[in-house]
This record gives C-alpha cells, structure tokens and sequence, in this order.
C-alpha cells in the first residue's frame, strides 16, 4: 500500500470535512448562499468541473485516450449518481440539519462502499474490514450520543441516500479509474453532474444569483475549488491506488474532523465522546490500513 495514496484519502478527507461547517457558515453567516441548496450544489460542480476539464483533457491525450459514446454514457451515469443526486440531497439535507449530524451520517459511507465492492470489485470482505467496521460504527455511536436531541427525519433520510449515492460513486469510479485517470474522472463527472442539476436548480429554487454578495461567491469558491475539486481528486487517486473497501475507511474520520472544525468556527462543543469516538474511528482506520505480514510457517521455510 503506498503511503502517497493514504496521505491522498487523509488529505481528501480533511476537506471534505469542512463541507459541512462551511455550508452552515453560508447559510447563516451573513450571505444567502446557504438557503438556496440545488444552486450551491450546481454552482459547486459546475465550477469543479470547469476548472479541471482543460487539464483533464490533457491528460486524456498524454494517456491516448479517445472518449467514445460508451465513455460518455458511463461518466455521465457516475455524474448522475456521484454528484447529481448525492450533491442535491446533500446540501438539501444540510439545510434541515446540524453540521455534526449531517457529517455523522454521510461518514457512514464506508459501510455501504464494503457491501457494494464485492458485487462491483474483485474485492472480497475479510475479518480485517469487518473488525474495521466495527470499530469505526461504534465511533460513530458514540459521536452520535451528543446529538440525540430533534433531528428533522426528513433531512436524515436526504443525508442517508446521498450517503448511499456516494458509496455508490467510490465503487464505480474505481472500476473504470484505470482508463481515465483521476483527474478526468473528477472533471467529466463533476462537469456532467452540476449541468444536471441546474434544471432541478432553476425549477425549485427560481434564480438568486442576482441577490449574492461577495461573501456568498467566496464561499461558493471555497467549496468548488479546495472542498470539491481539490477534495475530490485527492480522494479519487487515493481510493484508485487501495481496495476501496479499505480505503473508504479513512471517511470514518470525517465525523470527528468536522467536529473540530465545527468547534473552531462555530464554537460548538467539542466533548469527551467525541474524543472517544475518535480513538475508536482510528482504531478502526489503522485495523483497515495498517497491514501486518504473516510470518511464513516453520515447516514452510525448512521445507
């Protein structure tokens, strides 16, 4: 396992964890951004993919890779499910919910990356993933101890499909990573996905861009250029080099990396269970990533 691929997931998971706080920051911190979901998903992507189309395409010819109709119909299916739909919950979800909630729910990914990886992936679960997700579930319980008061149902089923839709994104992407390469995978899907979503922006929501200011287009570049394009691809290579059932691990620390940035911005508590919670998420990432080699029997090595 190489260490440039794990400090590529933990790097993309320490932005991804901002997500949340600087969303609620956009929903309350001065600007209307925020109050408007489908837009910030759309502008988010379609700015994403923008910025990394050009060098992604680049890279398409430096690899001698041609898209044909068949590439076009898988990128824009990930695009659909990675970030369409995810996006598109997601930040509906957030404006119903906490900012530690909405982290502790979608941190739950890995789960379903585990379950879905051997119908996708030749990847099988073993005793060591299995411990892994043990350890980090019971994390994520005992995070969830401080946040037992009223939650809206409606915002935690929105947060739980976009979970699902994610996991569904990390499988697949893993699977045809090896034709396009991280960076254009990042780009079409996410250049596909947000002009996907501006119908169902403009639908719902009508048009506030004319009523944003200078903080909300700040926040909307922070999220697509360091929480979203830079997050992404760090994730993507990451996750392309490990078994993403292993990998997907290192999203158990999301939870816990949200809180203190949650902590640090929005002066919320930072408790004992989360400090709890937290060693149990890195037990379970070092069960996952932390690979110890059999000693080869006695009888093995005389024979």
């Amino acid at each position: 396992m190489k260490w440039r691929s794990l400090c590529s997931l933990f790097a993309g998971i320490i932005l991804f964890s901002t997500i949340e706080v600087a969303s609620k920051v956009m929903q309350s911190g001065g600007g209307i951004a925020g109050q408007y979901p489908f837009w910030l998903a759309f502008l988010r992507f379609i700015v994403t993919g923008l910025v990394l189309v050009f060098p992604a395409c680049r890279q398409l010819r430096q690899r001698e890779v041609r898209l044909n109709r068949r590439d076009f119909r898988a990128l824009a299916i990930l695009g659909l499910v990675g970030v369409t739909l995810m996006a598109g919950f997601f930040h509906f979800a957030i404006t119903l919910l906490p900012a530690n909630i909405a982290a502790l729910v979608f941190s739950c990914n890995p789960v379903f990356v585990v379950l879905f990886a051997p119908l996708v992936l030749a990847e099988k679960i073993t005793l060591r993933k299995a411990i892994s997700a043990v350890l980090c579930v019971t994390g994520i319980i005992i995070l969830s101890r401080d946040h037992a008061g009223d939650v809206s149902g409606r915002g935690l089923l929105l947060m739980a499909a976009a979970t699902v839709f994610f996991a569904l994104y990390t499988v697949f992407s893993k699977k045809i990573m090896s034709r396009y390469g991280a960076l254009p995978l990042t780009a079409f899907t996410c250049l596909i996905g947000g002009i996907l979503l501006l119908p169902l922006a403009w639908d719902m929501e009508s048009f506030p861009l004319a009523a944003y200011g200078a903080a909300d287009w700040l926040g909307v570049a922070y999220l697509s250029l360091v929480g979203t394009a830079l997050g992404y691809f760090l994730f993507i290579y990451g996750i392309s080099h490990v078994d993403a059932g292993v990998g997907s691990m290192v999203f158990f620390l999301k939870p816990f990396l949200a809180a203190l940035f949650a902590w640090i911005v929005l002066n919320e508590n930072l408790t004992v269970p989360m400090l709890l919670g937290g060693l149990f998420i890195l037990g379970g990432m070092l069960a996952a990533l932390v690979h110890v080699p059999q000693k080869r029997s006695l009888l093995k090595r005389t024979g």
